[in-house]
């Protein structure tokens, strides 16, 4: 099953790798600075869905409980973190420096996804442990 996940995690970002340059390019082409702010936080969460991919990945082959699948989580966590800061903050920051005025309300789902990559660096930090115990039992037999 994590197999198909994985499939899918890879089709969601080989879709968002293509969204994301027909909106770089439709914004280029509107010319209006404050379209950019809009795209801040897209790098964070391309990246996020890349090592969901990649950790999905490592869980289909075995490695549920490795380190490397830890620290790909821990990522994820700190790119939705970032992304959500980003699209938050940013977002109003840069049209209030660009335009002169704050043009976009505070967003709820951005800052739902900051809360749920905190959340992934403590399961990630569980992952670590649960590894070390794994380890630990193994070393009985």
């Amino acid at each position: 099953m994590t197999t198909w996940l994985a499939m899918a995690a890879l089709f969601v970002f080989a879709v968002l790798m293509v969204l994301s340059a027909a909106q770089f390019y439709a914004v280029s082409q509107r010319g209006d600075p404050a379209s950019w702010a809009i795209l801040l936080p897209m790098p964070f969460y391309l990246y996020a869905v890349g090592a969901i991919w990649w950790s999905l990945r490592r869980i289909a082959h075995g490695s549920g409980f490795a380190p490397s699948v830890a620290r790909l989580l821990r990522r994820v966590g700190l790119a939705l973190f970032a992304g959500g800061i980003v699209e938050v903050f940013g977002l109003n920051l840069y049209t209030y420096l660009t335009v002169g005025r704050s043009i976009y309300e505070l967003d709820i789902t951005a800052i739902v996804i900051g809360v749920v990559g905190v959340g992934l660096y403590a399961v990630a930090d569980l992952i670590n442990r649960a590894g070390e115990m794994r380890e630990e039992l193994d070393s009985f037999i």
